[in-house]
């Protein structure tokens, strides 16, 4: 079942619809359908955006709802993008969106395939791919996928069999279209910073700061502390790097794999 839209939406001016759902023991009972979605930010007030991949397996609007709500207060027009939606090509217009604070909640890969320029061959290096929720197709994205920017990825830990595509940082480099303007990037899955790849990919796009972890990290962990660093990133205003160190002082470290928040650069 697709994930609830996040209440804090209740918020934007114009709202359509109400429906029920039922059976589910996760999810909230009342989703509200809205006519912009996203929202239609005014001129000049800055965007924030919660991707929600995680919602897959993980989900938790207790957490979108509380981030959004947070963001709102902060004086962001925040948009909310729901598990279904996190595509190939989604990811492929995200510069284009004139976002300033991007928070990707996503698994995320701890390896990646390159094209070895000698053999023309795949090599496996050390590095982070984003998990999308778009469905493996050997037929699509064919470009991308010969070239290695995309990769193939799966839940076999949790009994998931279906493959999805993966971003890495080629895609980010070679793929994206457009250019960001000093946003920040949070990402919240499993080691975003224990390579510098996507880090420096992302920079390369125009993104000044990118925090992550350096190593595993449990959802309710990164949720956790991801609302501790919103609450001094932008309620407080706090530099990156003193938002993420005042982060890990209340938080530390992810009880089960001791990974830690750390920002790029």
């Amino acid at each position: 079942m697709t994930p609830a839209k996040p209440s804090f939406l209740k918020r934007k001016r114009i709202m359509a619809i109400t429906t029920l759902i039922a059976g589910s023991a996760v999810l909230a009972a009342t989703a509200f359908a809205f006519v912009f979605w996203p929202s239609d930010a005014p001129p000049g007030k800055p965007k924030a955006v919660i991707i929600d991949q995680l919602a897959i397996t993980d989900p938790n609007p207790d957490f979108v709802n509380a981030a959004g709500v947070r963001l709102q207060d902060a004086g962001y027009a925040v948009d909310y993008y729901r598990s279904d939606e996190v595509t190939v090509d989604f990811y492929r217009d995200l510069p284009k969106q004139g976002y300033k604070l991007i928070v990707i909640r996503s698994h995320a890969s701890q390896k990646v395939f390159e094209r070895d320029p000698a053999t023309g061959r795949a090599i496996e290096k050390d590095g982070v791919a984003l998990f999308t929720n778009e469905r493996y197709s050997s037929f699509t994205h064919t470009g991308d996928q010969r070239d290695y920017r995309l990769g193939v990825g799966s839940y076999p830990q949790l009994g998931i069999t279906d493959k999805y595509f993966l971003i890495g940082p080629a895609f980010v480099q070679s793929s994206m279209r457009g250019k960001f303007h000093d946003a920040t990037i949070v990402l919240m899955g499993c080691g975003g910073l224990s390579t510098k790849g996507m880090a420096q990919a992302f920079q390369q796009r125009g993104v000044t700061q990118f925090i992550s972890w350096d190593t595993l990290v449990s959802a309710a962990h990164t949720d956790a502390a991801t609302q501790a660093l919103l609450s001094h990133l932008v309620t407080e205003n706090l530099p990156a790097a003193e938002a993420v160190a005042r982060t890990m002082a209340e938080v530390g470290p992810d009880p089960s794999y001791g990974s830690r928040l750390l920002t790029f650069p």
